[in-house]
């Protein structure tokens, strides 16, 4: 399964990019095990309004620190959690840490640290499990929210590599900045999948009107003739 949209395809796909940016969540598919890779994800999508795009980048760094496994971060202290994200360059409010630290401690209480067993109690099924977070909000506080769950998800299925059934339905809403880009490019309505916000957002960001020899969209609206 894949969004078809040439925006999507040039910001996770083309080598070149939107003005030679990437979707830098993707410098984690290559995190292994499995698990880490879910754990570092979900930190990332926690964090990720407040991290600059190479913090992406250097969360992958985690893939042996005891930040990404849920199983150890439950039984440190938050102050603990904060010190170490703090030593690794993970700037954030000052609630961020007590917020992984408590996402953790649900993930280790109720599937023993596995948030693939999480996905897999939940059928893989991006409805159940936005259902599931909605009702658990104390549990996996910011992670529940309305928006955020659903950003997850996509990450999940893109970026973690694990297959979500109605992954392709996803919606979430644009802010006023991507919906006036998207109308540029000719998207109606104010709810789109996950992946097209996020490229949206990104070429809001990049586009130096530089032609298709440096940018892998063809039919870029602002470029230049």
């Amino acid at each position: 399964m894949r969004v078809s949209h040439p925006l999507v395809e040039a910001f996770c796909e083309h080598p070149l990019g939107l003005c030679g940016r990437h979707d830098p969540a993707l410098a984690l598919t290559q995190v292994e095990p499995l698990e880490r890779r879910l754990h570092i994800l979900t930190l990332g999508v926690v964090a990720d309004i407040f991290m600059p795009t190479e913090g992406w980048v250097s969360l992958a760094g985690l893939q042996n620190h005891w930040l990404s496994d849920s199983s150890q971060v439950a039984y440190k202290s938050s102050q603990l959690v904060r010190e170490a994200m703090q030593a690794q360059g993970l700037l954030g409010p000052g609630h961020l840490p007590r917020v992984w630290w408590q996402i953790c401690r649900g993930i280790q209480g109720r599937f023993k640290g596995s948030l693939r067993t999480l996905l897999q109690t939940n059928q893989d099924h991006a409805w159940t499990i936005l259902d599931y977070l909605k009702n658990s909000k104390t549990t996996f506080p910011v992670l529940s929210g309305p928006i955020l769950s659903v950003r997850w998800l996509d990450y999940v299925q893109r970026t973690g590599r694990v297959v979500i059934d109605g992954w392709d339905a996803l919606k979430v809403p644009l802010s006023a900045t991507q919906l006036k880009a998207a109308q540029e490019f000719g998207i109606e309505g104010e709810m789109v999948h996950p992946q097209v916000a996020l490229a949206l957002q990104s070429w809001v960001k990049s586009c130096r009107q530089l032609g298709s020899e440096a940018c892998g969209l063809s039919a870029c609206p602002r470029k230049s003739a």
